[in-house]
């Protein structure tokens, strides 16, 4: 054979020959004499089984050159011997190669196994590292401000309680600004939302009003033109406006030549005097930045009493504190109050971390949905690591053999570190592809509002954190097996046929995981639990209202043209036309919407009764509503009248109030009757000069039942109702009761109101039903994640369950038979493997149930109308996990009855 090997042809046709230069090549490197002719026959004669053609041509070539370069090696490894480390190293690697290419066998020989790994790693490290990017983008990740640890937020509080935020007045901001000595720089602002007319249709545009030092506090210029300075605060000042970067390009065309140009904003012209950088956002995008000047002047303004919705951004010096700047403009705040007792009375500060204060409303809910995927992730490694210990229990055998004819403990382990380490990279690059997409559906399921959702992806920091996640699955998790199984004696796994006691060691090592993973899901099926009871008791609160068929829309009267006695006009107008659509019931106006919050604040005082100290006056919200807006909600009148045709611009005052007011003020009393009067004692009730602000005594004619106003889960607070005719605010929402689709009816209100005016456009045009949902979103939100969450980890650990019985049972089956030999009947057998499969579970359980009640405390703050501790979810959920691991035991116990006495016993 060797012969004919060696007569390979040298010459000839071309086609009856492999390529003549890699036959070369061969020549060249392999040895001389017949082990060299005979690998080259070999290669010739598999170029000449595969047809000779362009494929074996090639594949000829790849093998000529792995051929050469192998040969190459040896010999130069023959003349030159390599350092020892050099060749411990190579040896490392080559030992690496070899297990990365046996378990790469192994998990192929087994898809089942494999699949079960794979998907267990890329749910726990998918879901972990969505709600990571969730947590990094929102909560982690600086602002997109230049230096923006230093960066402070302030506002005024009610000095009897520091968590009763409110705005900050112009005067005692004027002050702060000049006494506070921690600041680089103070500024102010408010999102003013503003309409743009003097184009083909009227636009509502995202604004915010701030003042003069404001980009030089946030640390941003302008990319084009200039930025606001202080004269630009000063009264009467010329109206000038930023715009932003997408502003500019989606509205202006990008026109370079935008400076100067005038918008009509409110009825104002202001000009452009400068454009922000593409990317710039402070607390959210914004379409125009516009200056204090036109509204510095006016009464409302100027006065230290009122409270406009302002809020303060400072900059720290180096060196300065949060604490220090916090303690300096509480100093000024207690130094303002014996300055202006009158107007200051009870009003102190409060400043926090822009970053902190952006995130606030969400941060609690974040942190305790990636405490749940933490405990998911938990028990998916776990849920690995026991599949991997079943796994090393089935080849005891095969380790067994391995350590008998030389392998080292620690090589042994190496191998199935490996092994481990290799499917958690793979689940590790599945789970990213699930993250991606969880994260989408993250993202489009957030609720309207959520702070920094545009920073939300899947960046570096994500890619890491999965990385990690893989790596704790596949070494630390993986340790564990793979020592454990390493550790089989050889000569005695040789001598019998069955490793008892590896068995039992790695048997009690899986039931302890079982329980821990038990424990687990169970803290996740009670998070879920108190959320689903969460739900379902904010969707039976009594709103107080019907919110089905019920359309709502706002719009804001802007501009000097619109006089009181117009607005009046304007609305009655605007309610006959609505009225005359085809579809509509009912129709009314309303300042503030139920569950939509107040916008009206106002502290009052009461006529019957002695004016208390300032810092315990009460507090209401007021809401101007025109006739006919309670029966158009849909609520109850508790006792008196509601406003109607007799309430005109020159009758007496008169006020609704609502049921939790007239207790609260009057307990036992009959409200009707009773004046009260909004603002402070000291206002007059009657015009004093021309344009002089009075607040006059309004009478109470009637009491509504409550309505959840600021949300569904808040307390109702007191309100008060004014009749439109008494007080008409510029900005009022339509609320439109209907028989037919309330969106059917949008395009016809919107003509409507375009008739009146074609500057006015309709805004926040949604559903009471709608505004509903979005008041719970976030819980819903919540409540969704931590189901899904829970269902997986109950199936994880029902499966793992399932696993260690069946394993069990597989181990067992011997004793089981001589049981059954010996007379035990099916059900001895059933009951015994149930039993040992529960305890488990049984312990898992009362852990979990433990490990709940410590953690309630962390939830309590997202649930509603139910404690962190509640029984009846507690049962439940324990009732479940139970149920569902009785199922899961019950299988292989049952299989276990089935074993033939005289098979098992042979098999032994």
């Amino acid at each position: 054979m060797s012969g004919a090997r060696s007569a390979a042809p040298r010459g000839g046709d071309a086609a009856a020959s492999p390529p003549r230069v890699a036959a070369w090549l061969l020549r060249q490197f392999l040895p001389r004499g017949e082990r060299g002719d005979t690998v080259l026959g070999d290669l010739v004669e598999e170029w000449q089984a595969r047809g000779g053609g362009r494929v074996a041509s090639r594949r000829f070539w790849r093998q000529a050159v792995s051929v050469a370069i192998r040969y190459r090696w040896r010999r130069q490894s023959a003349y030159q011997p390599a350092p020892a480390g050099e060749r411990n190293l190579r040896m490392s690697f080559d030992n690496l190669r070899q297990d990365v290419r046996y378990a790469v066998r192994s998990y192929v020989k087994a898809p089942s196994f494999t699949l079960t790994i794979l998907v267990t790693l890329a749910l726990g490290i998918g879901a972990s590292t969505a709600i990571f990017s969730m947590v990094n983008g929102i909560l982690l990740r600086p602002l997109p401000l230049p230096d923006p640890d230093t960066l402070v937020y302030a506002n005024e509080v009610n000095a009897s309680g520091r968590d009763r935020i409110i705005s900050v007045a112009w005067p005692n901001y004027l002050d702060w600004r000049s006494r506070a000595q921690s600041f680089s720089g103070l500024a102010l602002s408010r999102e003013e939302p503003m309409t743009l007319t003097g184009i083909d249709r009227a636009q509502r545009l995202r604004a915010r009003r701030v003042t003069g030092n404001f980009f030089a506090v946030v640390g941003v210029a302008p990319a084009m033109g200039r930025g606001f300075a202080d004269a630009d605060d000063t009264p009467n000042a010329p109206a000038v406006a930023v715009i932003s970067a997408g502003f500019w390009q989606t509205q202006m065309a990008g026109d370079p030549s935008v400076l100067g140009r005038a918008l009509t904003l409110d009825g104002t012209a202001y000009t452009i005097v400068g454009v922000m950088p593409a990317g710039f956002e402070y607390l959210r995008p914004y379409d125009v930045f516009a200056a204090m000047g036109p509204i510095s002047g006016s009464g409302n303004i100027s006065d230290r009493g009122n409270h406009n919705g302002f809020a303060a951004l400072g900059r720290l010096k180096p060196g300065a504190t949060l604490e220090a700047a916090d303690g300096e403009l509480r100093a000024i705040s207690s130094a303002l109050q014996r300055e202006y007792p009158n107007t200051n009375s009870a009003v102190s500060a409060r400043t926090d971390r822009l970053a902190d204060r952006v995130v606030d409303s969400v941060r609690l809910t974040l942190l305790v949905l990636f405490g749940a995927v933490g405990c998911l992730l938990l028990i998916a490694c776990v849920n690995v690591a026991n599949l991997l210990i079943a796994r090393g229990a089935g080849r005891q055998h095969e380790l067994a053999v391995r350590a008998a004819l030389g392998g080292g403990r620690g090589r042994l382990a190496a191998q199935l570190l490996v092994e481990s380490t290799l499917v958690s990279a793979c689940g590790g690059t599945l789970g990213i592809a699930v993250a991606a997409g969880l994260l989408r559906l993250l993202v489009a399921m957030a609720p309207e509002g959520t702070p920094r959702l545009g920073d939300v992806r899947l960046d570096a920091a994500a890619l890491l954190f999965a990385l990690g996640a893989a790596a704790v699955c596949g070494v630390v998790f993986g340790a564990l097996p793979a020592f454990q199984a390493s550790s089989a004696g050889g000569q005695h796994a040789l001598v019998r046929g069955r490793a008892a006691g590896f068995a039992a060691r790695s048997h009690r090592l899986r039931r302890g995981l079982i329980a821990v993973e038990t424990a687990l899901a169970l803290m996740l099926l009670v998070g879920a639990g108190l959320m689903m009871r969460t739900l379902q008791e904010l969707t039976q609160v009594d709103t107080g209202i019907r919110t089905d068929h019920l359309l709502t829309a706002r719009f804001m009267l802007a501009g000097d043209q619109w006089t009181p006695a117009r607005r009046l006009t304007f609305y009655d107008d605007l309610l006959a036309r609505t009225a005359a659509v085809p579809g509509v019931g009912r129709v009314a106006l309303a300042f503030s919407l139920p569950i939509d919050g107040s916008n009206w604040n106002s502290i009052f005082t009461v006529g019957d009764k002695p004016v208390p100290e300032r810092a315990k006056l009460p507090s209401a919200a007021f809401t101007p509503v025109s006739t006919g807006y309670f029966e158009t909600m849909g609520m109850r009148l508790v006792r008196g009248r509601l406003f109607d045709r007799t309430d005109t611009p020159d009758s007496p005052k008169v006020v609704v109030i609502n049921e939790t007011l007239a207790k609260k003020l009057w307990p036992g009393e009959d409200a009707i009757g009773k004046r009260l009067k909004q603002g402070w004692p000291e206002i007059p009730d009657h015009p004093t000069k021309p344009g002089a602000y009075f607040a006059p005594w309004r009478t109470v004619v009637g009491v509504v039942a409550d309505v959840k106003f600021n949300g569904v889960s808040n307390e109702t607070p007191m309100q008060v109702y004014l009749p439109t005719v008494h007080e008409s605010p510029r900005s009022l929402a339509l609320v439109v009761r209907s028989a037919t689709e309330p969106s059917s009816l949008v395009t016809t209100i919107g003509s409507i109101v375009r008739d009146l005016d074609k500057d006015l456009p309709l805004f926040q045009v949604r559903t009471m039903e709608q505004m509903l949902d979005s008041s719970i979103a976030r819980e819903r939100m919540s409540m969704l994640i931590f189901a899904v969450f829970a269902i997986v980890a109950l199936a994880l650990a029902s499966v793992g369950l399932y696993g260690v019985v069946a394993h069990g049972v597989t181990e067992r089956t011997h004793e089981i038979g001589v049981r059954m030999a010996l007379g035990a009947e099916s059900h001895h057998v059933l009951g015994l493997v149930v039993r040992q499969g529960l305890s488990m579970a049984v312990v898992g359980t009362a852990s979990g149930v433990a490990g709940a009640f410590a953690l309630s405390r962390w939830i309590q703050a997202l649930l509603f109308g139910v404690t962190a501790t509640d029984p009846a979810t507690f049962a439940a959920v324990v009732t479940t996990l139970l149920a569902v691991a009785a199922i899961a035991c019950y299988i292989p116990a049952w299989r276990a009855t089935r074993v033939d006495p005289t098979t098992a016993l042979r098999a032994e």
